[in-house]
């Protein structure tokens, strides 16, 4: 006998006070349309949304289609972003789906000490996503004007021996590299201590590619920092300030947010 389908899908866990007045806020659409509703188990309710029925394609092959994996991923974290505006929520991660109410009730009953833990741990807070790129012919430019600026002598370049010349360019080349990668470390690093003392907690994300972040500059750091509401405005402060003393050195902050606090929520329920 085939295992029932799934036909609940869960996005995230609020603290059953806070779900129950979901449905008088704005309207919250999921996967599919569906609407999305708190399923309360004692004291955490489940923000769930019912799937249509698979007739014309069974859930597994949807999982399988890269395109619509994409779509839906966005819904999911379009859901938790509504959400997260007004209330605290623990997301779970994509693809938590349940054959039914009694499902997600139970895991929740399971769960429910490390889930009341992990959700403590995200009260009154949201995740705020910051990304450091450099233009590093502005830097170098920046570098060399410094009095200890990178670079040698045009006296040394023109030694009489070419192969003087040659050893020296290359040692030029090799400061140089050394010079911008340091100033771009101590960037990242400052960077991060200032945002942290504004922070409960920090993690670092993958660095993205161009082809994905479309700028021409490199990115050097990608963060995420969890910050407590009271604590957003001296945060943003904070990137006001990083930002208006290194953008003449060829830095730029790109700050996104507020989201849901998904890379500092792990859980996965339900089947994936």
């Amino acid at each position: 006998m085939s295992a029932p389908e799934p036909r609940i899908y869960a996005y995230g866990i609020v603290r059953s006070h806070d779900g129950g007045d979901l449905a008088a806020s704005v309207p919250v659409h999921g996967l599919h349309g569906g609407a999305v509703r708190a399923l309360a188990c004692g004291r955490l309710a489940a923000l769930v949304s019912d799937l249509p029925p698979q007739a014309s394609a069974p859930l597994d092959d949807v999982w399988r289609d890269p395109d619509r994996i994409k779509s839906l991923v966005l819904e999911h974290h379009r859901v938790l972003h509504g959400v997260v505006l007004e209330r605290t929520v623990l997301p779970l991660r994509f693809g938590a789906v349940f054959s039914d109410d009694d499902g997600v009730a139970t895991a929740l009953a399971m769960h429910c000490d490390a889930l009341w833990e992990a959700l403590d741990r995200v009260d009154g807070a949201r995740e705020w996503g910051v990304k450091i790129f450099c233009d590093q012919d502005v830097l170098l430019s920046h570098l060399s004007r410094d009095t200890d600026g990178v670079g040698a002598g045009p006296a040394q370049i023109n030694a009489p021996s070419a192969g003087r010349a040659f050893f020296v360019r290359r040692q030029m080349e090799h400061r140089v590299a050394q010079d911008v990668r340091d100033s771009i470390i101590r960037r990242i690093v400052e960077s991060g201590r200032l945002l942290s003392a504004a922070a409960r907690t920090a993690a670092a994300l993958r660095i993205q590619p161009p082809a994905i972040h479309g700028r021409a500059d490199e990115m050097v750091c990608n963060s995420a920092f969890l910050v407590a509401r009271e604590q957003e405005n001296r945060f943003l402060a904070v990137i006001d300030a990083l930002q208006d003393t290194s953008s003449r050195s060829g830095f730029d902050y790109e700050l996104n947010g507020p989201w849901a606090p998904c890379s500092f929520a792990h859980f996965s329920l339900g089947s994936a």
